[in-house]
């Protein structure tokens, strides 16, 4: 019996080598994707693909997201937009406003980043105070989301 008690904490022992090694690749790859030159929202839609460490509240995690979304998504628009706000980090998720040069007004959210992630929910508003709007359409959080939504705004990349 004490045998096999013997290979099973060196079997545990061996799993949390194999893990601790894992987290390491995955925290370099994480850091050379971040810095890397890469695409418009390439680095949000790599960092959604990440699983989100549920808490109480705003952890590094969903900051870090939040900030790279928000620096993306901006520079997605701002040849299509007069102006563009999002909001402050909340908890796990992010929404706003932007108004294209055309004067058409969209809200736009990702909901709870622990739970829900596939898609971009965006409808017209009449002003930045406008969280009812028109009709919800979603946009899916994939390689197509750029021209996805570029082709939804009616707009040419």
């Amino acid at each position: 019996m004490e045998t096999k008690q013997i290979q099973i904490k060196q079997k545990e022992r061996e799993l949390n080598n194999l893990k601790d090694e894992y987290d390491k690749e995955m925290e370099i790859e994480r850091k050379k994707i971040l810095k890397s030159k890469l695409e418009t929202m390439e680095k949000s839609l790599y960092l959604l693909n990440q699983e989100f460490e549920s808490s109480g509240q705003r952890t590094p995690q969903y900051l870090e997201f939040h900030r790279t979304f928000k620096r993306e998504f901006k520079a997605l628009l701002k040849p299509y937009i007069k102006e563009i706000e999002i909001d402050k980090p909340n908890h796990f998720d992010i929404s706003g406003f932007f108004k294209l040069n055309d004067d058409r007004i969209y809200y736009f959210s990702l909901s709870d980043l622990r739970w829900d992630k596939d898609s971009l929910l965006i409808r017209t508003a009449k002003d930045f105070k406008d969280y009812t709007g028109g009709s919800n359409n979603d946009i899916t959080l994939n390689e197509d989301f750029v021209n996805n939504l570029l082709n939804f705004l009616g707009v040419k990349k």
